[in-house]
């Protein structure tokens, strides 16, 4: 292994290399030798490559938040300070669309490195898939792009998607191959994996968040990946082609735009690799069922993904909880009825909407059975005799979530559809999923 040098003579090497690559993409810029989106893909590979380089130029965390804090800082007067704007900043903003990558970068970089210091294949490797795969998803969506999805930045092309999964890949699977003690299948099907997951979150950032969202991910990815045993790997893989694939054909029978779609499709993952097959059962419920029992008022598929992380935020909760004080049923249970409260919110908001004369407490009342009985008694059902006091707790608390809702929106009977409404009733879900936490261990 390579001594680091001292964390001072690191420092300014890199500050000198990345105010060169600003710097020469900003003048190949002015003179017009290159177009504004290429110059800015150019700065980021070479960011990237400067950044991945980290395990062998520092061995401590202070260097690297020192030098992210100095990026933001500068990329803040480069944006907002108009002299610096005009000479610099064509290489980072010349583009029409808002994004915050720039700042997203330095951030998940110094998160990165302070989760795995000095960790080459946990660290490097997020940042390349990061720096090369990004890139080659834009020159192919750029020149080649043809079939189209929407997300929350506008529309992305698969062939530009299927570019990103495919020098995802080739970026973990050559260096594990060649620089790891990892098997060949092993070591294939860890790049499966990343090229599968990455790719999905990179299709549903907005401006410039897959900044963030890509190392961040693909670090955690990578380390519960490596050194898992073959089946469990293959298992892994199946899972999430599977859960990828039958969001994507069930996408017509929802009101969630294609980003949201494979949202859900990642946070299903998230779901059963934390907590396992149990974990994915009231979501999925959730997801098939939500437009069958109560139609949208006008077919439209116009939720972005925020949704469905409003949506599945309560349960996550319980998710992280449960890694805590792994083996109690209260938690997955706990889980479930927060998936209910969703349902019923949602079927009580479209009832009272289409029927204004009913009286809203009997709509109350026959959202909160369905949802009682259709996701959180499954998941009773499942767990077995251990459930039945958390359950009984549970169907009070979904009640209370539901009455919850209707008193925080003030709008309801309009059926209002923007992201406060949701935020809301992801309070109301965690709140009423809280009644678990009357009924001893």
């Amino acid at each position: 292994m390579i001594q680091p040098p001292d964390p001072f003579v690191g420092m300014a090497l890199v500050a000198v290399l990345l105010a060169v690559a600003v710097g020469v993409a900003a003048m190949l810029r002015r003179l017009d030798l290159v177009g504004g989106e290429i110059a800015r893909k150019s700065v980021h590979v070479q960011l990237g490559l400067i950044v991945a380089s980290f395990p062998w130029v520092f061995s401590e965390r202070w260097p690297v938040w020192c030098l992210a804090g100095g990026a933001v800082v500068a990329l803040a007067g480069v944006r907002w300070l108009p002299r610096l704007r005009a000479s610099v900043g064509g290489s980072l903003h010349d583009v029409e669309r808002l994004s915050w990558g720039e700042f997203c970068f330095p951030i998940a970089a110094a998160v990165a490195w302070s989760l795995m210091p000095g960790d080459w294949i946990r660290f490097s490797l997020p940042i390349l898939v990061l720096t090369v795969s990004d890139a080659v998803a834009a020159l192919v969506g750029t020149w080649y792009g043809r079939i189209r999805y929407t997300t929350a930045g506008g529309r992305k092309s698969w062939e530009g998607s299927l570019g990103f999964a495919a020098a995802t890949f080739l970026v973990v699977h050559v260096p594990l191959l060649l620089a790891t003690p990892i098997g060949r299948a092993e070591s294939l099907l860890i790049a499966v994996n990343m090229a599968l997951l990455l790719m999905l979150v990179e299709a549903l950032a907005w401006e410039g968040f897959d900044n963030l969202f890509i190392p961040i991910a693909g670090l955690l990815l990578i380390d519960e990946c490596y050194g898992l045993p073959l089946p469990e790997l293959i298992e892994g893989t199946v899972v999430m082609a599977g859960l990828a694939l039958g969001a994507w054909w069930w996408r017509r029978h929802t009101t969630l735009d294609d980003a949201a779609v494979l949202a859900c499709a990642v946070l299903g993952y998230v779901s059963w690799s934390a907590g396992g097959w149990l974990w994915l059962l009231a979501p999925t419920v959730l997801f098939v069922l939500y437009t069958a029992l109560f139609p949208p008022r006008d077919g439209e598929r116009e939720h972005r993904a925020l949704i469905p992380l409003s949506i599945a935020l309560p349960g996550l909760v319980w998710l992280l909880v449960d890694t805590r004080d792994h083996g109690d049923a209260r938690w997955v249970l706990a889980a479930a009825g927060a998936y209910a409260i969703h349902l019923a919110g949602i079927g009580l908001l479209c009832e009272v909407h289409r029927r204004p004369g009913s009286p809203w407490w009997r709509v109350v009342v026959i959202t909160w059975l369905l949802a009682v009985i259709l996701v959180l008694v499954p998941t009773a059902c499942v767990i077995g005799r251990a459930a039945a006091l958390p359950t009984v707790a549970l169907a009070a608390g979904v009640l209370l979530g539901v009455l919850l809702l209707w008193a925080l929106l003030p709008d309801r009977r309009a059926l209002p559809t923007g992201e406060r409404r949701w935020w809301w009733q992801c309070v109301a879900a965690l709140i009423g999923s809280s009644a678990v936490l009357v009924v001893p261990a």
